[in-house]
């Protein structure tokens, strides 16, 4: 497994006005220009830390995400001020397109498991974010990728209300371990009515 340098978390603003028009817009072609001439441009960073990928990400352009992956790989795992990846950006934004695509990269780069599992600065992983948007099929993508996803507990000893169970939720063995505060990903899906599964009382 290759290990790539990361960038800065947060800082200074260092990020290239043209590449951040690129990554807004979602133009591809001039971010790929930029990266010819400096590869280190990609990991340029705005005032919140976000990288061309989050904002590409919050956009919704795809090709550019993946035409930036390809480029620097190091953006996967690339944290802003609150400590979200690109991944994590795209899944509690809604853009469930864009995370199976990021999960497709992160099989096909061979990327490190941190970068997958990596919470935000909440303690929310990925899949908390699924599960709490209600994003069924999403969260399945995600623990099949990496089933550590589904031990993960947050940090703030409470998870939502959602509608996302399923038998392969509940058939790995890690997702029904319980943390330091007992709360994880598979409680998160009990908690919405789903309790007939498991023979729990919803609480």
């Amino acid at each position: 497994m290759t290990n790539f340098p990361k960038p800065r978390k947060v800082g200074k603003e260092s990020m290239d006005g043209r590449l951040l028009d690129a990554a807004t817009s979602g133009d591809s072609v001039t971010m790929k220009h930029l990266a010819l001439e400096d590869p280190d441009v990609l990991l340029g960073t705005t005032a919140q830390g976000n990288t061309c990928l989050h904002i590409s990400t919050i956009h919704g352009h795809e090709k550019l995400c993946t035409d930036a992956l390809v480029l620097n790989p190091s953006l996967f795992w690339a944290v802003n001020a609150n400590d979200e990846t690109a991944l994590v950006t795209a899944v509690a934004s809604g853009r469930t397109a864009l995370a199976s695509n990021f999960l497709r990269c992160y099989r096909e780069l061979d990327l490190s498991r941190d970068a997958i599992l990596r919470p935000d600065i909440h303690g929310f992983n990925a899949l908390h974010h699924a599960i709490r948007r209600g994003h069924k099929e999403l969260a399945l993508e995600l623990i099949g990728a990496e089933p550590a996803l589904s031990s993960a507990v947050n940090k703030l000893q409470r998870v939502s209300h959602v509608h996302c169970s399923d038998e392969r939720l509940l058939g790995i063995p890690e997702s029904s371990d319980r943390g330091a505060i007992g709360y994880n990903a598979l409680h998160a899906a009990v908690r919405n009515g789903n309790s007939g599964q498991t023979g729990q009382p919803e609480t």
